[in-house]
């Protein structure tokens, strides 16, 4: 690993897979304005049109994330939240048969890396579709915790959640330019210009 790499790993831990232990190192040195949230609009807008996923899934998912600042509520757990997360985050306690994993590695280009494993063939659907739906808000309170009293940057989280939340699976993005449209997402709420964008 290199030190201006952003390295995340979800495990899922339990019967129900509702516990997750998540892994993130995240440099303090690197190139872009939001590391982070550039990291979470490439994972999320990725995760979104994924072949596993199930449309329902990802539309529940948007739903959820059209939220945008309403998510706040969502990761204190206020009374008069919305919907509550779907999994609680701990620390990471090592591999776990299912995992997902995802690395950002700053270069000349950015270069996205993203699998899991423990969601082959003879899998549940079902099993993915919440797994999936789980590391995107537990990615989501590991930022806001990692940027808790940074208004600004929380501001940024919310509207990049709600712009993914908006966008029209299979028209805006798809398989071919999901990562695009997340890098094309976060430039258009941050105005970052750091040259690997482009």
């Amino acid at each position: 690993m290199f030190l201006n790499d952003l390295q995340s790993e979800w495990a899922f831990y339990g019967r129900q897979l509702d516990v997750i232990g998540h892994l993130y190192i995240s440099p303090a040195e690197q190139p872009a304005r939001y590391p982070d949230l550039l990291f979470f609009c490439l994972y999320t807008a990725r995760l979104l049109v994924d072949k596993k996923l199930t449309l329902s899934a990802a539309t529940n998912i948007q739903k959820q994330l059209r939220l945008g600042q309403g998510l706040e509520k969502a990761v204190n757990w206020d009374e008069d939240r919305q919907f509550s997360l779907p999994a609680r985050v701990i620390e990471y306690r090592g591999y776990a048969k299912s995992a997902i994993s995802s690395s950002l590695l700053f270069r000349d280009k950015l270069h996205f890396r993203f699998g899991y494993m423990g969601f082959g063939l003879f899998s549940n659907g079902k099993r993915f579709d919440f797994c999936a739906g789980a590391s995107v808000f537990a990615l989501l309170e590991t930022i806001y915790k990692k940027y808790d009293g940074n208004q600004e940057a929380l501001a940024v989280l919310w509207s990049c959640a709600e712009a993914l939340g908006n966008e029209e699976l299979g028209v805006k993005i798809n398989k071919g330019n999901c990562l695009t449209r997340g890098k094309e997402i976060y430039q258009s709420i941050t105005g970052d210009q750091f040259a690997a964008l482009y």
